[in-house]
C-alpha cells in the first residue's frame, strides 16, 4: 500500500508540474510569436475545422490544435471520410466523440472534442506514470521508480503525452497488459492488449511478450495450458478486426495509403537507419533527423540490454515494437517520428533510471532532456514539425 500511495503522489506531482509548465510555455511562445492571421492549409492544416484563437479556448486549447490531433478530431467528427485518416484505428477518436458529446452541450463542437481529446490523453498519461512507478519499484526500488517517471515526463518529445495524440493511451494500455500478465491475470492483460491494438496498430505485438509470460508461468509445460490462453491472442485479433473492417467498407489498402500520403513503404528493417545516416553525412539534414537517429540507436541498445537487466518479457516487448517501427522505409522522411514513438518504450526509461543512480549520468540525462523538451514543444506550438 505504501508503494501505491508513493506512486500516486509522485505521479501527480510530475503530472501537474508538466501540465502547468506546458500551458504557460504555450501561452508565452504564442505571445512572442503569434500565428499568422491568414489561413494556410499547407503549413497549418486545420483540415477544415475551426481554429481556436479567442478567449479561454484559444489560450488553453488552441496551441494543441496541431498535426495528427486534427486527424483524430476529423475522425471523431466525420469518421473515415478522408481516406488518408483510415490508417488510424478507431478507439481514440471514438472515445473523443463519446466524451465530446457531453461537452457539446456547453461549448462549440470544435472546443468540446479537443477538450475531450486532451482529457483522455492527460488521464492516460497520469495513469502511465503511476503504473510505470509501480512496475519499476517492483523490479528495482522507489528511487529508481521516481527517476523512471521523471525521465519519461521530461523526455524531449514527452509533450506528446499531454497532447491530443495516442501515445499516452497506448502506453497506459501496454503497461496494463504487461502488469496484469505478470500477475497471472491474462484476461485483463488480453483486453488491455486488444484496446492497445485498437489505439495503434502496433498493439498487436503484445501477443509475443504476453505469450512468453504465459508460457513462463506455466513452466513451459503444455499440459498446464488453460482456456485463458485465448486471452493472449486478443491484441492480434484487435488489429486484424480493424483491417477486416477497412476491407469491408471499401477503404484503400493500408500500404497504398502509407505510400501515397506518408511516402513510406515496407522494407528491410533498419534500412531507414542507413538512409538517415547518408542524409546526415551529406549535410543539410534537419536537427530532428539527428535526434530521431539518436533515439533509434538508444532503442536498439536498451532493447538488447533489457533482456539481461529486466528479463525476457520486457525485452520481447521492446524487440517487437522496434522491429515493427523499423519496417517502414522512406527516402523522403527516414525514421519518421521515431523520437515520438520512443515514448512507449517504457523498458528504456527503466534502464535510464537504473543508470541515473550515478549523479553524473543523472545530469547527463536530465539537463539536455529539459532543454530539448522546451525547444521541441515550442516548435510544436508554432506549427513546427517535430515528430
Amino acid at each position: 500500500m505504501k508503494s501505491f500511495d508513493a506512486s500516486v503522489r509522485y505521479a501527480l506531482i510530475i503530472f501537474l508540474a508538466t501540465r502547468i509548465l506546458l500551458s504557460m510555455w504555450a501561452i508565452l511562445i504564442l505571445a512572442l510569436r503569434p500565428l499568422p492571421a491568414e489561413p494556410d492549409e499547407t503549413l497549418r492544416p486545420y483540415l477544415g475545422q475551426n481554429e481556436l484563437r479567442n478567449g479561454a479556448s484559444g489560450l488553453l486549447l488552441g496551441p494543441w490544435q496541431r498535426f495528427d490531433t486534427m486527424r483524430y478530431l476529423s475522425i471523431a467528427n466525420s469518421g473515415y471520410e478522408g481516406v488518408e485518416n483510415s490508417v488510424f484505428p478507431p478507439l481514440y477518436p471514438m472515445t473523443i466523440r463519446t466524451i465530446g458529446w457531453i461537452f457539446e452541450r456547453i461549448m462549440p463542437v470544435s472546443s468540446g472534442n479537443l477538450l475531450a481529446a486532451i482529457i483522455i490523453s492527460n488521464l492516460a498519461f497520469l495513469g502511465s506514470l503511476i503504473l510505470l512507478y509501480r512496475i519499476t519499484a517492483q523490479e528495482r526500488d522507489d528511487s529508481t521508480a521516481k527517476r523512471s517517471v521523471a525521465y519519461l515526463a521530461i523526455f524531449p518529445t514527452a509533450f506528446f503525452l499531454l497532447a491530443a495524440y495516442t501515445e499516452s493511451l497506448f502506453l497506459l494500455l501496454a503497461l496494463v497488459a504487461i502488469w496484469a500478465a505478470r500477475k497471472d491475470r491474462f484476461w485483463p492483460a488480453g483486453v488491455a492488449g486488444l484496446l492497445a491494438s485498437l489505439t495503434r496498430l502496433t498493439g498487436w505485438v503484445l501477443v509475443v511478450p504476453l505469450g512468453y509470460e504465459y508460457a513462463r508461468q506455466k513452466t513451459f509445460n503444455w499440459r498446464l495450458i488453460r482456456l485463458d490462453v485465448i486471452a493472449i491472442t486478443l491484441p492480434l485479433l484487435g488489429a486484424l478486426g480493424f483491417l477486416v473492417y477497412r476491407l469491408l467498407v471499401g477503404l484503400p489498402n493500408i500500404d497504398l495509403i502509407y505510400r501515397t500520403y506518408w511516402y513510406q513503404t515496407t522494407g528491410i528493417p533498419g534500412l531507414d537507419l542507413i538512409t538517415a545516416l547518408r542524409q546526415m553525412m551529406a549535410g543539410g539534414a534537419a536537427f530532428r533527423l539527428f535526434f530521431d537517429f539518436f533515439c533509434a540507436i538508444l532503442l536498439i541498445v536498451t532493447t538488447v540490454v533489457a533482456f539481461r537487466r529486466l528479463g525476457v518479457t520486457f525485452g520481447l516487448y521492446s524487440t517487437m515494437l522496434l522491429l515493427f517501427m523499423l519496417l517502414p522505409v522512406s527516402e523522403l522522411k527516414p525514421l519518421y517520428s521515431f523520437s515520438r514513438y520512443t515514448l512507449v518504450f517504457y523498458p528504456t526509461f527503466i534502464l535510464m533510471a537504473i543508470a541515473g543512480r550515478n549523479p553524473w549520468a543523472n545530469r547527463l540525462i536530465a539537463y539536455p532532456s529539459i532543454a530539448l523538451y522546451l525547444y521541441f514543444s515550442g516548435q510544436f506550438f508554432m506549427w513546427g514539425w517535430v515528430a
